[in-house]
């Protein structure tokens, strides 16, 4: 396709022109039309490369589609109600700065247009103009207070068991085999399409017994079709649905004596769904077992320079700064690492002060923070003590002099250095040798046969317990508090749409995940416009 000639001035069948009158100072359309139109304009010549200058037909106007699949995610509606909503919605219209009568264009249009974005990797074009925007209004301040948090999201896959999720595998690839036109080569193909496609099991009236067989059945199909496609072209071998279908089998079986038996649990990130390989299970305890089959997504956002009460009725002036989506079972850990990584490629900022819960404070998180001239404020988790022992935090470390002091007041007699190349950590390991033979408080202090504690903490213990000591300070107390507002950010967030994600596949999802946060961030933006615009006339 083509470029489109760009709208050069107002034609008097504009919405704002002939209409004008029924949108006021403070109506959300008129704001998006004066004050996010603009922003989405000054990155049309990075949307002109998503087409030819001079081939084909002439597309739609890219600034107009960014703009639509913004306010789709604003207003929480699918491409077919975003498209009709174009043609017959004069907010939509007047947001856009559309002619009265414009048509609008087909639904599958906004489809395509996120598929160029994915494939120019311009994903973040509409969060980035918007967060660029607000710092050139002042709204946003560069390496200042943030606060960090993660959500689930929901994949858009139903739940499958292991052996639903083998046969539809096993389908989806006979699918495929028959619109490549490799069928017929296949060997018994038709017995193929009539166990997986033709056949519709009631899995709730089947014995555990048929289960088992059925299981058992599928894993020796699955092994002849896989025993075949390697012998095959590369053309025929190479498919996603083949390569799919081999990792599904090899995530589900073990070969034994050249026969297939299903695995006694699954390993992590196995494949749920077929549909959406990407999403994986995963579990989080928040005093009950949540479980989900989707994706994590990292949202960081501002934190106001000051702590004093709002007016009431006064909107928050805090805006999302990066939303990183992660694997289901990627750590918290590493997706902080990830939230400020794309920040500083993307944004040139990485925060001063990071307020986070406890998931994110690590003895090495707190180290490289100061290594990097930066804060990590938030809790550290307790020390393990499942037997009410005397845990790490009662003795006094001090990692620099290789010195540890027990609750009895003894100094350590060996300190170790180990290199757990199992576990790829390095940490030290503090003895008292004898002096634990004859201590008062060994019996509150160990449980070992040989009557001696070992205490093993990492290299950067010290910032770990004096952060617990910090914590029981009622200044950390009240720094803290700038943390809880992030919780509302991603319940809007999740309100919003970013609870479940549209797409499948982790590219599509992040798409996703960055719009939605532009939308959070826009939304916000207008409701600050309209406060102040309320505020003059109540002055006025």
């Amino acid at each position: 396709m083509s470029l489109p000639e760009p709208k050069v001035q107002m034609s008097l069948f504009d919405v704002s022109m002939l209409l004008e009158h029924l949108f006021g100072q403070e109506d959300r359309y008129r704001i998006f039309n004066e004050q996010i139109l603009p922003v989405l304009w000054s990155k049309r010549e990075l949307l002109c490369g998503l087409y030819c200058e001079q081939n084909g037909r002439p597309a739609i106007e890219p600034v107009m589609a960014l703009g639509v699949t913004l306010l789709q995610f604003m207003e929480k509606v699918p491409d077919r109600q975003a498209a009709e909503n174009l043609r017959v919605h004069l907010g939509w219209k007047y947001a856009l700065g559309l002619e009265v009568d414009h048509r609008g264009f087909h639904y599958s249009s906004l489809c395509h247009f996120r598929g160029r974005l994915l494939d120019k990797e311009l994903q973040r074009i509409g969060f980035d103009a918007i967060l660029d925007a607000l710092r050139d209004a002042g709204l946003v301040s560069r390496r200042k207070r943030q606060r960090l948090d993660s959500t689930h999201v929901l994949g858009n896959v139903a739940r499958m068991s292991r052996l639903e999720c083998v046969r539809e595998t096993i389908r989806l690839f006979l699918l495929q085999a028959n619109a490549c036109g490799f069928a017929e080569l296949l060997p018994e193909y038709r017995q193929y399409v009539e166990r997986y496609c033709e056949s519709q099991l009631q899995w709730h009236r089947l014995s555990k017994t048929t289960l088992a067989q059925k299981a058992e059945q599928a894993g020796r199909d699955a092994l002849s079709l896989i025993r075949w496609l390697r012998q095959q072209a590369s053309q025929i071998r190479d498919h996603d649905k083949a390569i799919l279908l081999e990792r599904v089998f090899l995530e589900q079986y073990e070969l034994d004596s050249l026969r297939a038996s299903l695995r006694k649990r699954e390993n992590s990130g196995t494949v749920k769904n077929p549909h959406d390989p990407d999403a994986q299970w995963s579990s989080k305890d928040q005093g009950r077992n949540k479980t989900w089959v989707g994706y994590k997504v990292q949202i960081s956002e501002t934190v106001p320079a000051c702590d004093g009460p709002k007016d009431k009725g006064e909107p928050t002036d805090q805006f999302i700064t990066e939303v990183t989506t992660t694997e289901a079972i990627a750590s918290d850990l590493d997706g902080m690492e990830r939230n400020l990584q794309a920040q500083g490629e993307h944004q040139a900022d990485v925060p001063q002060e990071l307020y986070v819960d406890a998931a994110y404070v690590t003895d090495d998180t707190l180290a490289e923070a100061k290594e990097q001239g930066r804060q990590i404020i938030g809790p550290a988790r307790p020390p393990g003590n499942p037997k009410k022992l005397f845990d790490v935090d009662q003795f006094d470390i001090d990692v620099a002099n290789r010195k540890a002091v027990c609750p009895a007041g003894h100094s350590s007699r060996q300190c170790s250095l180990i290199n757990d190349s199992y576990n790829a950590s390095v940490y030290y390991r503090f003895e008292w040798a004898g002096l634990c033979d004859e201590c008062e408080l060994q019996k509150q202090c160990t449980q070992r046969k040989d009557g001696r504690r070992h205490v093993s903490v990492g290299k950067h213990h010290d910032l770990l317990q004096q952060r617990r000591r910090e914590m029981k300070t009622e200044e950390f107390t009240i720094k803290m508090h700038r943390r809880s507002a992030v919780e509302g950010t991603i319940s809007e967030f999740a309100r919003g749409g970013g609870r479940r994600t549209r797409y499948r596949g982790m590219a599509k999802t992040t798409l996703a995940n960055y719009f939605q946060g532009a939308a959070v961030n826009v939304s916000r933006w207008i409701r600050l416009t309209q406060w102040a615009v309320a505020k003059t006339k109540k002055v006025a």
